[in-house]
């Protein structure tokens, strides 16, 4: 008999954890389930498993930033995020940090099922009500529209050239510590000069920030250099 596909949950909400299992079981084999960020990558080490259910907002080692250190690694397992966010900052994030699979926690438990089929069989599988929006913002402007780009960049000649440093590395995905630590500042400067560049540019959320950010970074990486 084939062995039952293998998932491991990770979200910091027990709850959600034991729900996820009770959809997924006995169709698959729920081998362990995370709370924290810092332990998943240990427990991917060890169970080796072919699904990993990532929810983004972990505590320690975000879900970004996991998505990019197992996918590095060998044989990294499929990932499908199960999240609340719907921004399409964070799908596209997302999907570029390597995400096979993107679903919202308001999914029912039959798309889930079919979610996590799609992505076991080798394919990719997003939330119906996601897809109409995944060609805007970072994934139009590196594929040659740069009309809409460079108006949406203008802003940045508001901002001071630390604050531009800043927000470059923050759409390159660093934590605050990792930009700390590249520009020589304390964590408590990368926070103010967060807190600036929002209020500069009018942004409210730290999705606005995020999204602005993953913009400039992509107008770097489209024209090989700076593009302040």
């Amino acid at each position: 008999m084939k062995p039952l596909a293998s998932v491991l949950i990770a979200d910091d909400h027990p709850f959600i954890c034991d729900g996820l299992r009770t959809i997924l079981e006995p169709q698959y084999a729920v081998v362990g389930m995370a709370h924290h960020g810092n332990d998943v990558a240990a427990m991917v080490e060890r169970l080796r498993p072919d699904l990993l259910l990532l929810d983004l907002s972990l505590p320690g080692r975000d879900g970004l930033r996991l998505i990019r250190d197992l996918k590095a690694g060998e044989r990294p397992p499929r990932v499908v995020v199960v999240t609340m966010h719907s921004d399409q900052v964070y799908v596209e994030e997302a999907t570029r940090s390597g995400a096979d699979g993107y679903l919202l926690k308001t999914a029912r438990a039959a798309e889930l099922r079919k979610a996590v089929a799609e992505v076991l069989a080798g394919r990719n599988y997003f939330s119906p009500e996601l897809r109409s929006g995944r060609r805007s913002g970072v994934v139009a402007a590196t594929g040659g529209s740069n009309v809409t780009l460079e108006g949406e960049l203008e802003p940045l000649g508001r901002l001071t050239a630390r604050q531009q440093e800043v927000l470059l590395l923050v759409g390159q995905g660093c934590s605050n510590q990792e930009i700390a630590d590249r520009l020589h500042l304390s964590v408590k400067a990368i926070e103010y000069h967060r807190a600036g560049i929002r209020q500069v540019l009018a942004i409210r959320s730290q999705a606005g920030l995020y999204r602005f950010a993953t913009l400039l970074a992509a107008a770097q990486a489209a024209s090989g250099g700076d593009a302040k």
